[in-house]
């Protein structure tokens, strides 16, 4: 069975925001034997989405199509299915009766828009939204024996309508299975001679390290290949499926009931910003600061002014006073540094573009770690700002 998945939403093909709806419905499409043939992301454009609709139905056997379904203009997706397939839109009384209840009840005017979102192609069945407002549904379509299933772009809500989709289409069995595993502080080599010897692996390169992903048909193979990871990789297996670091840490800092600063430059606040992105962090962030000139370094997190000028501002003695400087400022229980060359500009001899010294200090023992990585501008940042996550990890782990 082939399916391709539509991403409706204009901030997506603008580049304001990542799609990770379309991960999600393909990783759970891919482990019940249904291969994706792809991922559309299509603009809120009625002619767009009917043609993408249109498109996708002539190459496959299920059309699932993410967001477009609320009440505002710009959501087209029941309109657009209406026009793919040449069926009117039609109210479902009971649902429109919810929406009326719900409304009501907030002494919310219940209008024309509103009651859109009981709307669906006629024949279709309702998948019932459990959190919000607007309905889903399921177009079977008999005679070329396909389908399309619309769900709303709120994965809070998409996600469990999804599974209760593929239920209603009895494809919920898993004949695939699979685990992601994310790695961070070991090079690709080193990694291609851990796990050298398995099959049905592939990988994914990125600044904030390589993603594995294992899959199998069969069980008892899956947990076997599973276990083989996980022992040859240790700690450098930083999350399982799709955590980032930063929600890693944040979940050991709570744990441990420790918190952190951060004395940024090079990052330029990227550290603490991925930390803060995290609910509940200001259970465990106190602050950061961006010494990004030299003057800051100097009078505020009490850099050695002579330190600068012998060696320079990229270097181990300027990254150790930074951290140690933010701890005793901010007086957090543990801090990190950065200080280096992101690039384009601004090599010298003995210090390469990438070059950068991260500190990392818990008030008893201060490290300073050296690393180059070469990249481009903002690759380099986002590399360096995963290292230094990593080192309050690492030491997390070990105190644990």
């Amino acid at each position: 069975m082939k399916a391709i998945i539509i991403i409706t939403g204009s901030e997506f093909v603008q580049g304001r925001k990542q799609d990770k709806n379309g991960l999600f419905i393909a990783k759970n499409l891919f482990e019940r034997g249904v291969d994706v043939q792809g991922i559309i992301i299509s603009p809120d454009s009625h002619y767009e989405l009917v043609n993408y609709i249109k498109f996708a139905l002539d190459r496959a056997d299920l059309v699932f199509i993410s967001g477009g379904l609320g009440p505002t203009t710009d959501d087209n997706t029941r309109i657009a299915v209406s026009e793919a397939i040449g069926v009117p839109l039609i109210y479902n009384e009971d649902w429109l009766n919810k929406l009326k209840t719900y409304y009501k009840t907030n002494n919310v005017e219940i209008t024309e828009e509103r009651k859109s979102m009981a709307k669906i192609p006629y024949g279709s069945v309702i998948i019932e939204n459990p959190v919000g407002r607007a309905v889903g549904f399921i177009k079977v379509l008999d005679d070329v024996k396909k389908a399309v299933v619309a769900l709303p772009g709120v994965p809070s809500e998409m996600e469990p309508m999804f599974y209760k989709a593929l239920e209603m289409l009895n494809i919920n069995e898993k004949k695939r299975y699979t685990k992601l595993f994310r790695v961070f502080g070991i090079k690709e080599l080193d990694l291609n001679y851990f796990l050298n010897d398995m099959k049905d692996l592939s990988y994914n390169f990125s600044p904030k390290g390589i993603d594995v992903f294992l899959y199998d048909t069969n069980f008892e193979s899956f947990k076997e290949k599973e276990k083989k990871i996980k022992d040859r990789l240790g700690t450098f297996i930083y999350a399982e499926d799709n955590l980032e670091m930063e929600e890693v840490v944040g979940k050991l800092l709570k744990e441990n009931k420790k918190t952190v600063a951060t004395a940024e430059s090079s990052t330029g606040g990227l550290i603490v910003s991925r930390l803060v992105n995290v609910p509940g962090s200001s259970e465990y962030v106190l602050g950061g600061i961006v010494s990004y000139a030299n003057e800051v370094k100097i009078n505020l997190l009490k850099v050695n002014e002579k330190d600068i000028k012998n060696f320079g501002a990229v270097s181990e003695p300027v990254a150790k006073q930074m951290v140690e400087g933010v701890r005793n400022l901010i007086n957090s229980d543990l801090a990190v540094s950065d200080t280096g060359i992101a690039g384009p500009s601004g090599e010298s001899p003995g210090k390469p573009l990438g070059l950068h010294y991260i500190g990392f200090t818990d008030g008893k023992e201060t490290k300073v770690y050296k690393e180059i990585y070469q990249g481009s501008r903002n690759d380099v940042r986002l590399y360096i700002s995963q290292f230094a996550l990593n080192l309050i990890r690492l030491y997390l782990i070990n105190k644990s």
